[in-house]
């Protein structure tokens, strides 16, 4: 949580916003333990096995890979900049935020494959702090790129999750 918290300061701040360094630092620290949580080296309640839960796990974790992709085609971890060019299309034609729900929903695929009860139940969590963040980020992309981005929001209904939120 340390991690998202310092994230605020990425979307927030002119001077944290604008350091790639201090952003990779911030998805580390947030990442990283999302990665152990569900592994089988943590002890903690598991799901029944089969292969239902392999198989939705890995569906859930290749398309959050996909929507995360679109991270590569901007300049990362840092808060939105009038010289980057604003993404319209693609998978930003389906989401505003494709990165949000890509981290929302890797680690419910990650989770489900490893059948971690904990890590499942946190991805509610994640997709609170997730909503927060775009909700904060959305403020700063209007400040950046003003009518643009609000004619995009009226295009693009979904924020995070497409047909549900």
């Amino acid at each position: 949580m340390i991690g998202w918290y310092l994230a605020f300061f990425v979307v927030g701040s002119t001077t944290f916003g604008k350091n790639t360094w201090f952003g990779i630092g911030v998805v580390a620290l947030a990442e990283i333990p999302r990665i152990i949580l569900p592994l089988n080296v943590v002890n903690q309640p598991r799901f029944g096995g089969g292969p239902v839960l392999l198989i939705l796990g890995t569906v859930i974790l290749i398309i959050a890979l996909i929507f995360g992709s679109p991270v590569f085609r901007i300049k990362p971890f840092t808060k939105p900049q009038k010289e980057e060019p604003l993404r319209t299309t693609g998978l930003y034609a389906v989401v505003r935020h494709p990165r949000y729900f890509c981290d929302t929903v890797w680690p419910l695929g990650l989770s489900l494959l490893f059948r971690s009860v904990i890590g499942t139940i946190l991805v509610i969590v994640w997709f609170l702090v997730a909503s927060l963040f775009a909700y904060f980020e959305e403020e700063q992309l209007i400040e950046a790129y003003g009518d643009e981005y609000q004619a995009y929001k009226r295009k693009v209904k979904w924020r995070l999750i497409p047909y549900l939120f």
